[in-house]
């Protein structure tokens, strides 16, 4: 063969081994291949062999239904995208490089609180509980002001059971909040302050007097942010406008039996 036909019979196979590997089936996808005469079988088989990217709320189900597409392909369509979801639940940001990076849940190193000086003056003020993170700068950093977030929840029935009788997969175990949560308003956005001699981030979680008590981040502290539902269990959270600093994510909702609130998604703005 001539190295002229051989280099263009490389570049043929090259091409064609790239648009493979970048095939992914969508809604659209499914609905042509249905269109195009394909029955269940193939259509099954090709769902299970490709990377997938499916919509499977109840108005995109509905839309299928509408098409033609059968429970059995329907049923394949639902599992896939739950496998799908659950394997990307979280907190993510847009790094340097344009990618998505995954905010990792950081752990509360201890807690202080100012309890001995609260005796001192007989209960006139408040003790304060404070969450304290190691190091003093997060090794997620955003580099501007307005940063987009983007928060997957999976909110699966079975998943939340697990997670209140404790016998949840690791990947629940590490990620539970995104389990029994369902939207952003169950976290809050607070600036850490970041204590330079003693290494660490803090930030309040609570107060007691010999009046009362309360716990979790005072809405005081609670820097505001703009939510637009992109899916079902898909969201852009948009927080107004960030001075550079230390900063966090914070689960506010529910906590399962048996789990304790001790992790935050935590960030630098610089």
């Amino acid at each position: 063969m001539r190295p002229k036909n051989l280099l263009l019979t490389f570049l043929i196979c090259l091409s064609s081994y790239i648009v493979t590997a970048q095939e992914v089936i969508t809604n659209e996808s499914v609905v042509q291949m249905l269109e195009l005469g394909f029955d269940d079988a193939l259509i099954i088989d090709k769902i299970y062999t490709s990377d997938v990217k499916f919509d499977a709320s109840l108005g995109a189900l509905g839309k299928f239904k509408k098409a033609g597409v059968s429970s059995e392909v329907l049923s394949v369509i639902m599992e896939k995208s739950k496998q799908n979801t659950m394997s990307k639940t979280g907190i993510y940001f847009v790094a340097e490089d344009g990618e998505d990076k995954l905010i990792q849940p950081a752990v509360f190193s201890g807690a202080n609180t100012n309890q001995v000086a609260q005796k001192l003056v007989s209960g006139l003020i408040n003790a304060k509980q404070k969450a304290r993170l190691p190091r003093t700068k997060s090794n997620n950093v955003i580099k501007t002001s307005n940063p987009e977030f983007t928060f997957i929840f999976d909110p699966s029935t079975t998943e939340v059971d697990n997670l209140q009788t404790n016998q949840g997969s690791d990947a629940g175990f590490l990620n539970w909040w995104f389990r029994v949560a369902s939207n952003p308003n169950e976290f809050v956005l607070v600036k850490l302050k970041v204590k330079e001699r003693q290494n660490l981030r803090e930030v309040i979680t609570g107060k007691s007097s010999w009046i009362s008590s309360s716990e979790g981040v005072d809405p005081k502290l609670a820097i505001g942010f703009d939510i637009e539902e992109i899916e079902g269990n898909k969201f852009k959270v948009t927080p107004n406008t960030l001075e550079p600093g230390e900063y966090a994510f914070l689960y506010q909702g529910q906590v399962p039996q048996g789990r304790q609130n001790q992790s935050v998604f935590d960030f630098s703005i610089q």
